[in-house]
């Protein structure tokens, strides 16, 4: 399980903000032009009023921020808690595994309705068609079919994809047919 970004990691990153170093910056000119200015009295407050507020917006969206973080980790968790059925071995052999447990080289099985859990390459199809609009806004159906190698008589050079141009499935896609 990937691990949560430290608190005060999250913190830090609240002060790299262009905006924020200009506010500091600011600040600290204004704090010492008021130590060393004659009529300053209690002028270097206003100072430490914009640091402390600084401070207090760091840290509320530092909380936001690490709050979004655990959500994001126990989404992935239930994410990678999900099951597919693979073929391996030198059998073939079908069983069902957790989609973190996925390694290269495994076979998928999918099925109309299914989401692909990584990236991939058809092997065998029918008719297969994925909604890839997380990907390309346009598309929202294409179809997929398996790549086979195509000669052309007079060259000896093969073409892969003339005919069979998209064999690939994208990850978090959903098969609609086949």
């Amino acid at each position: 399980m990937p691990r949560i970004v430290k608190f005060h990691v999250l913190l830090a990153r609240q002060f790299e903000e262009d905006n924020v170093v200009i506010l500091m910056w600011a600040a600290l000119l204004y704090f010492v032009f008021s130590l060393f200015s004659e009529n300053s009295g209690n002028s270097y407050i206003e100072s430490l009023t914009i640091y402390s507020g600084l401070m207090f917006a760091a840290l509320i969206s530092a909380s936001c921020d690490l709050i979004k973080e655990r959500q994001y980790l126990k989404l992935k968790d239930e994410i990678n808690n999900q099951t597919v059925t693979v073929y391996r071995g030198a059998y073939g052999t079908c069983c069902s595994i957790f989609v973190r447990d996925l390694v290269t080289g495994d076979i998928i099985d999918l099925q109309a309705g299914d989401r692909v859990p990584v990236d991939c390459i058809l092997i065998e199809e029918m008719n297969i068609t994925c909604d890839q609009s997380n990907y390309f806004s346009k598309d929202t159906r294409v179809s997929k079919e398996t790549s086979e190698c195509f000669y052309q008589q007079n060259q000896d050079d093969v073409d892969n994809h003339k005919d069979h141009p998209d064999p690939f499935l994208f990850a978090d896609t959903k098969i609609m047919t086949g």
